[in-house]
């Protein structure tokens, strides 16, 4: 569960430096920085659907970016290429990953604003972006969270923007257990670039934590919210690549 509460902005990225770090299994980052470098969850092909997308809608416009559960942005590079970047927001629970954002983000023209906290607090803020972006945050949520999350999105967004989201989804058939089942039998599989005991921290991650959806709920509750499905987004075993619009201008 994500945690709520303050939400603290870091403008001087050396002011994360000060913080204490959790020590929770993702905080380290090692782990999940293995995962992205073998592309273990697509993140190249959905990377690169990403900038097609943001390239056709954005081709002329400077624009404004909320990332939400940003990480450590270490994918961002190439999902941003060739874009005019305004202004950049990222937003995550981890002080260890908003610190390794900080380096990774030099390459923006301008200075990104780091912030500590939860994105469904971090969407009751006040201001309007271009592009919402989450990636692999949305599903440790709750079904009514994410049903807020699209409210709370649909607020946020300037017109002819967009919310660009990149999730494991279930698929239709597919109870939570079941797919707990099906994606971590998977993982063991597949993954062998991991160490034995890192694939079962992992396992027992997903087990614990995640609670994906099948797409055609979060389509459902993206048009609920007042959002409409835009283009063919991208798909991968369960890795999904949904973009949203305001609902009139997809």
């Amino acid at each position: 569960m994500l945690a709520s509460g303050a939400f603290p902005e870091y403008d001087d990225p050396r002011a994360l430096m000060t913080e204490a770090s959790s020590e929770t299994f993702f905080d380290s980052w090692h782990v999940y920085k293995k995962v992205v470098s073998a592309n273990l969850m697509y993140h190249r092909e959905i990377g690169a659907a990403l900038n097609a997308v943001l390239r056709a809608r954005f081709a002329q416009t400077a624009i404004s970016v909320l990332d939400l559960g940003c990480g450590d942005a270490a994918t961002l590079p190439p999902v941003l290429a060739g874009l005019r970047v305004a202004s950049y927001v990222g937003v995550d629970l981890s002080l260890t990953a908003l610190t390794l954002a900080a380096e990774n983000l030099k390459f923006l023209p301008a200075a990104p604003r780091l912030a500590n906290g939860d994105f469904l607090a971090a969407l009751a803020e006040e201001g309007a972006y271009d592009v919402i972006y989450s990636s692999y945050a949305l599903h440790h949520l709750d079904t009514p969270q994410k049903a807020e999350f699209f409210r709370r999105v649909a607020t946020r967004l300037k017109p002819g923007g967009l919310l660009l989201l990149v999730d494991v989804a279930r698929e239709e058939d597919e109870t939570l257990p079941v797919y707990h089942a099906h994606y971590t039998e998977w993982l063991r599989s597949t993954w062998p670039q991991l160490e034995p005991f890192e694939r079962e921290a992992v396992c027992d991650h997903i087990v614990a934590c995640d609670m994906p959806e099948p797409a055609s709920v979060l389509i459902a509750q993206a048009e609920t919210a007042g959002l409409s499905l835009f283009g063919a987004g991208a798909r991968h075993l369960w890795h999904r690549l949904l973009c949203f619009a305001p609902r009139g201008e997809a």
